[in-house]
């Protein structure tokens, strides 16, 4: 009860609410701490999950929040810009990720937890029909990923730059991106280029993907776009939509092809795909992304394969798991007392989501241990954005980060 207290308190504390002048209409979001003052598309998601539990009308403005700028088309940002801060201006780190046209926000998308948001809200209403329209700009949000990021029709979403896996500097896009030395700086200077091409196609999601720069259907994000799905689906067939049963076959399509396209028999494990010159080619490198099928409904062998990596202390038993990049790998850091994420410290939101999948999977003792050694490493440092997975040392992470209070619902068995 402690942590879900202590959970609800940090969400209140980054609450902002207000009228914005950039879209001339009211928002009510909570920021994943106090530097990320913006509303960050998956943040927001995790937010309104661990609000679904603690305060469900927070939870629901801040999905209503989230989509109140949906495009017709219906996408939905990565980042919105509800009010600007003077440092802001100093510094126009979001400058190259904007259109010209579309200033207040980013024209990138971030992996679609929205549905599992969605999903959660509906559980802990009495009366589902009063978010009609929520529901309606979710099953437009995830159209519009089946319609407009999917080239090669295959039922697997692209991304077209490593920021919009969530997981920005995850080894597997050195690799997508000629660096297979997996230096930092170097992939940092390369993510910046790419921006900058994009930038100059008014990020023209057409003229990217005939580039080919960046390609790549990532494991991580296509299992999260089916659990969204899922989501979407129950709340659809709650209401008696007859649109559900679409939901339900997009779902189904995008697992089969997880299965079949990602599954690399030799490693026993999934990798993600990048598509270069007309060629799909695997990213071998085993991440946490890698181990989101546990998730899934996937034969059993393929379960018990990621459920031994997870155990393994050469891979991801840590003494504070589950690090983002296997500890075996040559593009781990982990990088903790820097701000090159993803190389191999231990998150709270991937955390959750294995936990979720152990559980599924009946390896109730696993999952205790997993939730037991996050909760250890909120006590001992309170809700930040990474940790050590030696030390638990959040190193230069930010405090008082909103998706870590992901770890309240991490309940024991």
């Amino acid at each position: 009860m402690f942590l879900k207290e202590k959970a609800l308190e940090l969400l209140k504390a980054n609450r902002r609410e207000g009228f914005s002048r950039n879209f001339k209409k009211y928002y009510s979001y909570t920021s994943p701490d106090n530097v990320h003052f913006h509303q960050w598309f998956w943040d927001s998601c995790f937010h309104a999950i661990v609000l679904a539990e603690l305060d469900l009308k927070m939870a629901v403005k801040e999905l209503q929040t989230l989509f109140s700028i949906q495009t017709p088309e219906g996408f939905v940002p990565h980042i919105i810009f509800w009010k600007w801060r003077p440092g802001d201006f100093i510094k126009r780190w979001w400058y190259l990720e904007v259109k010209e046209s579309l200033p207040y926000h980013t024209a990138e998308i971030q992996p679609p937890v929205a549905g599992i948001s969605l999903e959660r809200i509906w559980k802990n209403t009495p009366d589902p029909s009063s978010f009609r329209d929520l529901v309606d700009r979710v099953y437009r949000y995830y159209i519009y990923l089946s319609t407009h990021r999917d080239p090669d029709r295959d039922g697997l979403v692209s991304i077209i730059t490593p920021l919009e896996s969530g997981m920005d500097m995850l080894p597997i896009y050195d690799l997508a991106m000629d660096n297979p030395e997996h230096d930092p700086l170097l992939q940092k200077k390369k993510v910046r280029e790419m921006l900058i091409t994009y930038k100059k196609l008014n990020w023209n999601t057409e003229k990217i993907f005939d580039l080919g720069i960046f390609d790549v259907e990532d494991v991580a994000f296509n299992t999260i776009f089916v659990l969204g799905l899922r989501g979407l689906y129950c709340v659809l067939s709650a209401l008696k939509d007859p649109r559900a049963e679409e939901i339900k076959n997009l779902a189904e399509r995008t697992e089969k092809a997880i299965v079949e396209k990602m599954w690399e028999h030799g490693d026993g494990i999934f990798y993600g795909l990048m598509h270069k010159k007309g060629k799909e080619i695997p990213l071998p490198i085993k991440t946490i992304s890698s181990l989101f099928p546990l998730l899934l409904q996937i034969p059993e062998k393929m379960k018990s394969s990621l459920i031994t990596y997870i155990r393994s202390e050469k891979h991801f038993f840590s003494r504070y798991p589950l690090p983002s990049v296997s500890m075996n790998e040559k593009g781990f850091g982990p990088l903790t007392h820097t701000r090159f994420l993803w190389r191999g410290t231990t998150w709270v939101n991937t955390n959750w989501f294995i936990w979720q999948g152990l559980k599924n999977s009946k390896e109730h003792e696993l999952a205790d241990e997993i939730a037991k050694r996050t909760q250890e490493l909120i006590e001992k440092h309170g809700f930040c954005e990474f940790y050590d997975p030696f030390t638990g040392n959040p190193g230069k992470a930010m405090r008082n980060f909103g998706w870590s209070t992901l770890a309240a619902l991490m309940s024991l068995s």
